[in-house]
Formats: C-alpha cells, sequence, structure tokens
C-alpha cells in the first residue's frame, strides 16, 4: 500500500508533539519526587536471645520477626540480643536478612544492623559498632548500636529503695553505662559532618521521661523522685534528639514503655519503662512519625500477634 507524504507529515507532527507533551509531564513528575524529601523508616529491635527464649518453634518465631519488620515497614534495622543461644547459636540477624535478602553486619554476638541498604563499617581500628548506609540518592548515613549495661537496673533498685534519691541514681547509671556511650560517640567523632542515628536497648530510660513533671503525673509511688538519666543526657548534649519524644512529646499521654512485653517476668508489680531508643542529629533530620510495635496491648500501634520478645520494638520515619 502506497502512503503519500501528506498523509506522513501530519502523523509525525502529532507523534512529535505527543512525545513532546509525555516528556514535560515526565520530567513534571520527576521534578515532584525529586522534590519531595527521601524518607527512612528506622526499628530498632531486642530479640531476647535470638527469639529462642519466647519458647515457640524456631521457625514460627523467625515468621513473626519478619513480620514485625514488615509492618514497620523499616529499611534498617538494629538488634540487640542477635545471637539465638539457646538452640544453635546462628546469627538470628543473618537469616533475617538472608529471608529479605537485605544486607547483614554483625557487630558483635548480640548486635547486628540489617538493611535494605549497602552496608559499609565504619573506618576504625577493631569492630566497628557503626556502619555507613549507603542511600540510593547516594546519601550515607552512620548507623550505630548500642546495647548497654542490663544490670544493676536502677529503676527497680529505685522500686525497691535500693536507691533513695536522684544522685544515687544517676551516679549508679554513669558508673554502669556512660563510658558505653562515649564510646560511641567517640568512634563516630571523625564523621560528625554526617547523619548520624544511633538505636539500641539502653536499659536505662530516657532522662526526658523522668522529668518532675513526668513524675509527679505517672503518680507511682514506688517512683518518687525525679532522674536525670545520665545516657540520654550525654547524647542530647552531643548534639542528638530523641525520634520517638520529638512525635509525641506528652510522656503522660503516650509513655511508649517498651519493658517489658511479659509483665511478671522480672519483678512483680513491673516497673515499665521507655528503655528501647532511636536518638537522630538534631540538625540533620525530621522526625515524621513513631510507633511501638508488639503484642495486643493499648501501648502498641503495630500489632504483631504473637509477639517475639520480652522487649517491644519501635520504628520512626525520618526525612533529611
Amino acid at each position: 500500500m502506497k502512503v503519500t507524504s501528506t498523509l506522513i507529515k501530519p502523523v509525525i507532527v502529532i507523534q512529535a508533539l505527543v512525545m513532546a507533551l509525555f516528556g514535560i509531564s515526565c520530567q513534571s513528575a520527576d521534578k515532584r519526587q525529586a522534590s519531595e524529601p527521601a524518607a527512612l523508616r528506622v526499628m530498632t529491635f531486642n530479640l531476647w536471645h535470638g527469639g529462642d527464649a519466647v519458647k515457640l518453634p524456631r521457625d514460627t518465631t523467625i515468621r513473626y520477626q519478619l513480620e514485625a519488620i514488615r509492618r514497620a515497614e523499616a529499611d534498617v534495622v538494629g538488634f540487640q540480643e542477635q545471637t539465638t543461644n539457646q538452640s544453635d547459636n546462628q546469627s538470628r540477624a543473618q537469616i533475617l536478612a538472608d529471608s529479605l535478602d537485605w544486607s547483614c553486619y554483625i557487630i558483635d554476638g548480640s548486635r547486628a544492623i540489617i538493611s535494605r541498604f549497602d552496608i559499609q563499617p565504619l573506618d576504625t581500628a577493631g569492630i566497628s559498632q557503626a556502619v555507613l548506609l549507603q542511600l540510593q540518592d547516594g546519601e550515607e548515613v552512620v548507623f550505630g548500636v548500642m546495647h548497654l549495661m542490663y544490670t544493676p537496673y536502677e529503676p527497680y533498685d529505685i522500686a525497691d529503695r535500693k536507691l533513695t534519691d536522684a544522685e544515687a541514681a544517676e551516679t549508679s547509671a554513669r558508673e554502669t553505662r556512660l563510658h558505653q556511650v562515649q564510646g560511641m560517640l567517640d568512634e563516630i567523632a571523625v564523621y560528625s559532618d554526617y547523619p548520624a542515628i544511633l538505636v539500641g536497648d539502653f536499659n536505662e530510660p530516657s532522662c526526658l521521661d523522668w522529668t518532675e513533671k513526668a513524675i509527679n503525673e505517672r503518680a507511682d509511688t514506688l517512683l518518687p523522685f525525679a532522674v536525670n538519666w545520665p545516657a540520654t543526657d550525654l547524647l542530647i548534649k552531643n548534639g542528638f534528639q530523641d525520634a520517638y519524644r520529638e512525635i509525641h512529646s506528652d510522656v503522660k499521654q503516650k509513655p511508649g514503655y517498651t519493658w517489658t512485653s511479659v509483665p511478671g517476668l522480672w519483678r512483680t508489680p513491673e516497673i515499665h519503662d521507655r528503655i528501647d531508643l532511636i536518638y537522630i542529629s538534631k540538625d540533620k533530620f525530621l522526625t515524621k512519625g513513631a510507633w511501638i510495635v508488639g503484642e495486643p496491648s493499648s501501648l502498641t500501634d503495630i500489632l504483631v500477634e504473637p509477639w517475639p520478645s520480652d522487649h517491644r520494638a519501635v520504628v520512626v520515619e525520618l526525612v533529611f
């Protein structure tokens, strides 16, 4: 069939116009997307001896650990108690990372990091407590995990009248854990220009949750005085902020307790507190949301049942 040139030219012109318009539309969409800040969802998750302490079948525990990460929509997870020491001594973090096809970095028997993004250990001597997350947009973020000393646990000692004033509680906490926090700060100091996120099981409450106002509103006769907990106070003085409290500033309304999801496990009556924390560079991030992940409870925002830990997890959404 013969097609004349007079027919071809209008078709070419129309095609060119459509392609031009489509190109403009796509470019506009790209610009809109580029102008929107990239979000990063960060999770801290204590696995309770890798999950074995939950006393569920191993495959069941792994399934619900994965369910927690997926429901949290996490991009990166900092683990504590990630080694299962009651069965095969395998790194549960590595198993979870392999199941998700994510990167994994093991710090030690307790701590590990998994992420959908590439992970590069910091350039430090020995094993690094922190890594560089290499995001898809080229941004690099320092991400560290802490698991601070669990004993003595000062809130219990206050309730049991072993510690009778704030000075004694702060001194005990300072001697027990402050060197661990300082060690992390020293390690990441050379990366001070980078956005930084520090997560972990602090085994110590937030100083923001034990102010005079917060303790008075809590009205627990076992907790008669405010305490300026030193681990979190040190981070705040070094330019970090508590991501959960950035969203939920009213301690009475949103206590955010992460210890413990198993009442009566260690003490009756139990002393609940928020000890699983996420701290972020104050001048590098905005917090867009913060949630508690755990068992059916009035404290839980993201529900997973059965819940495979004695700690509730925390997830926050950040933008640069």
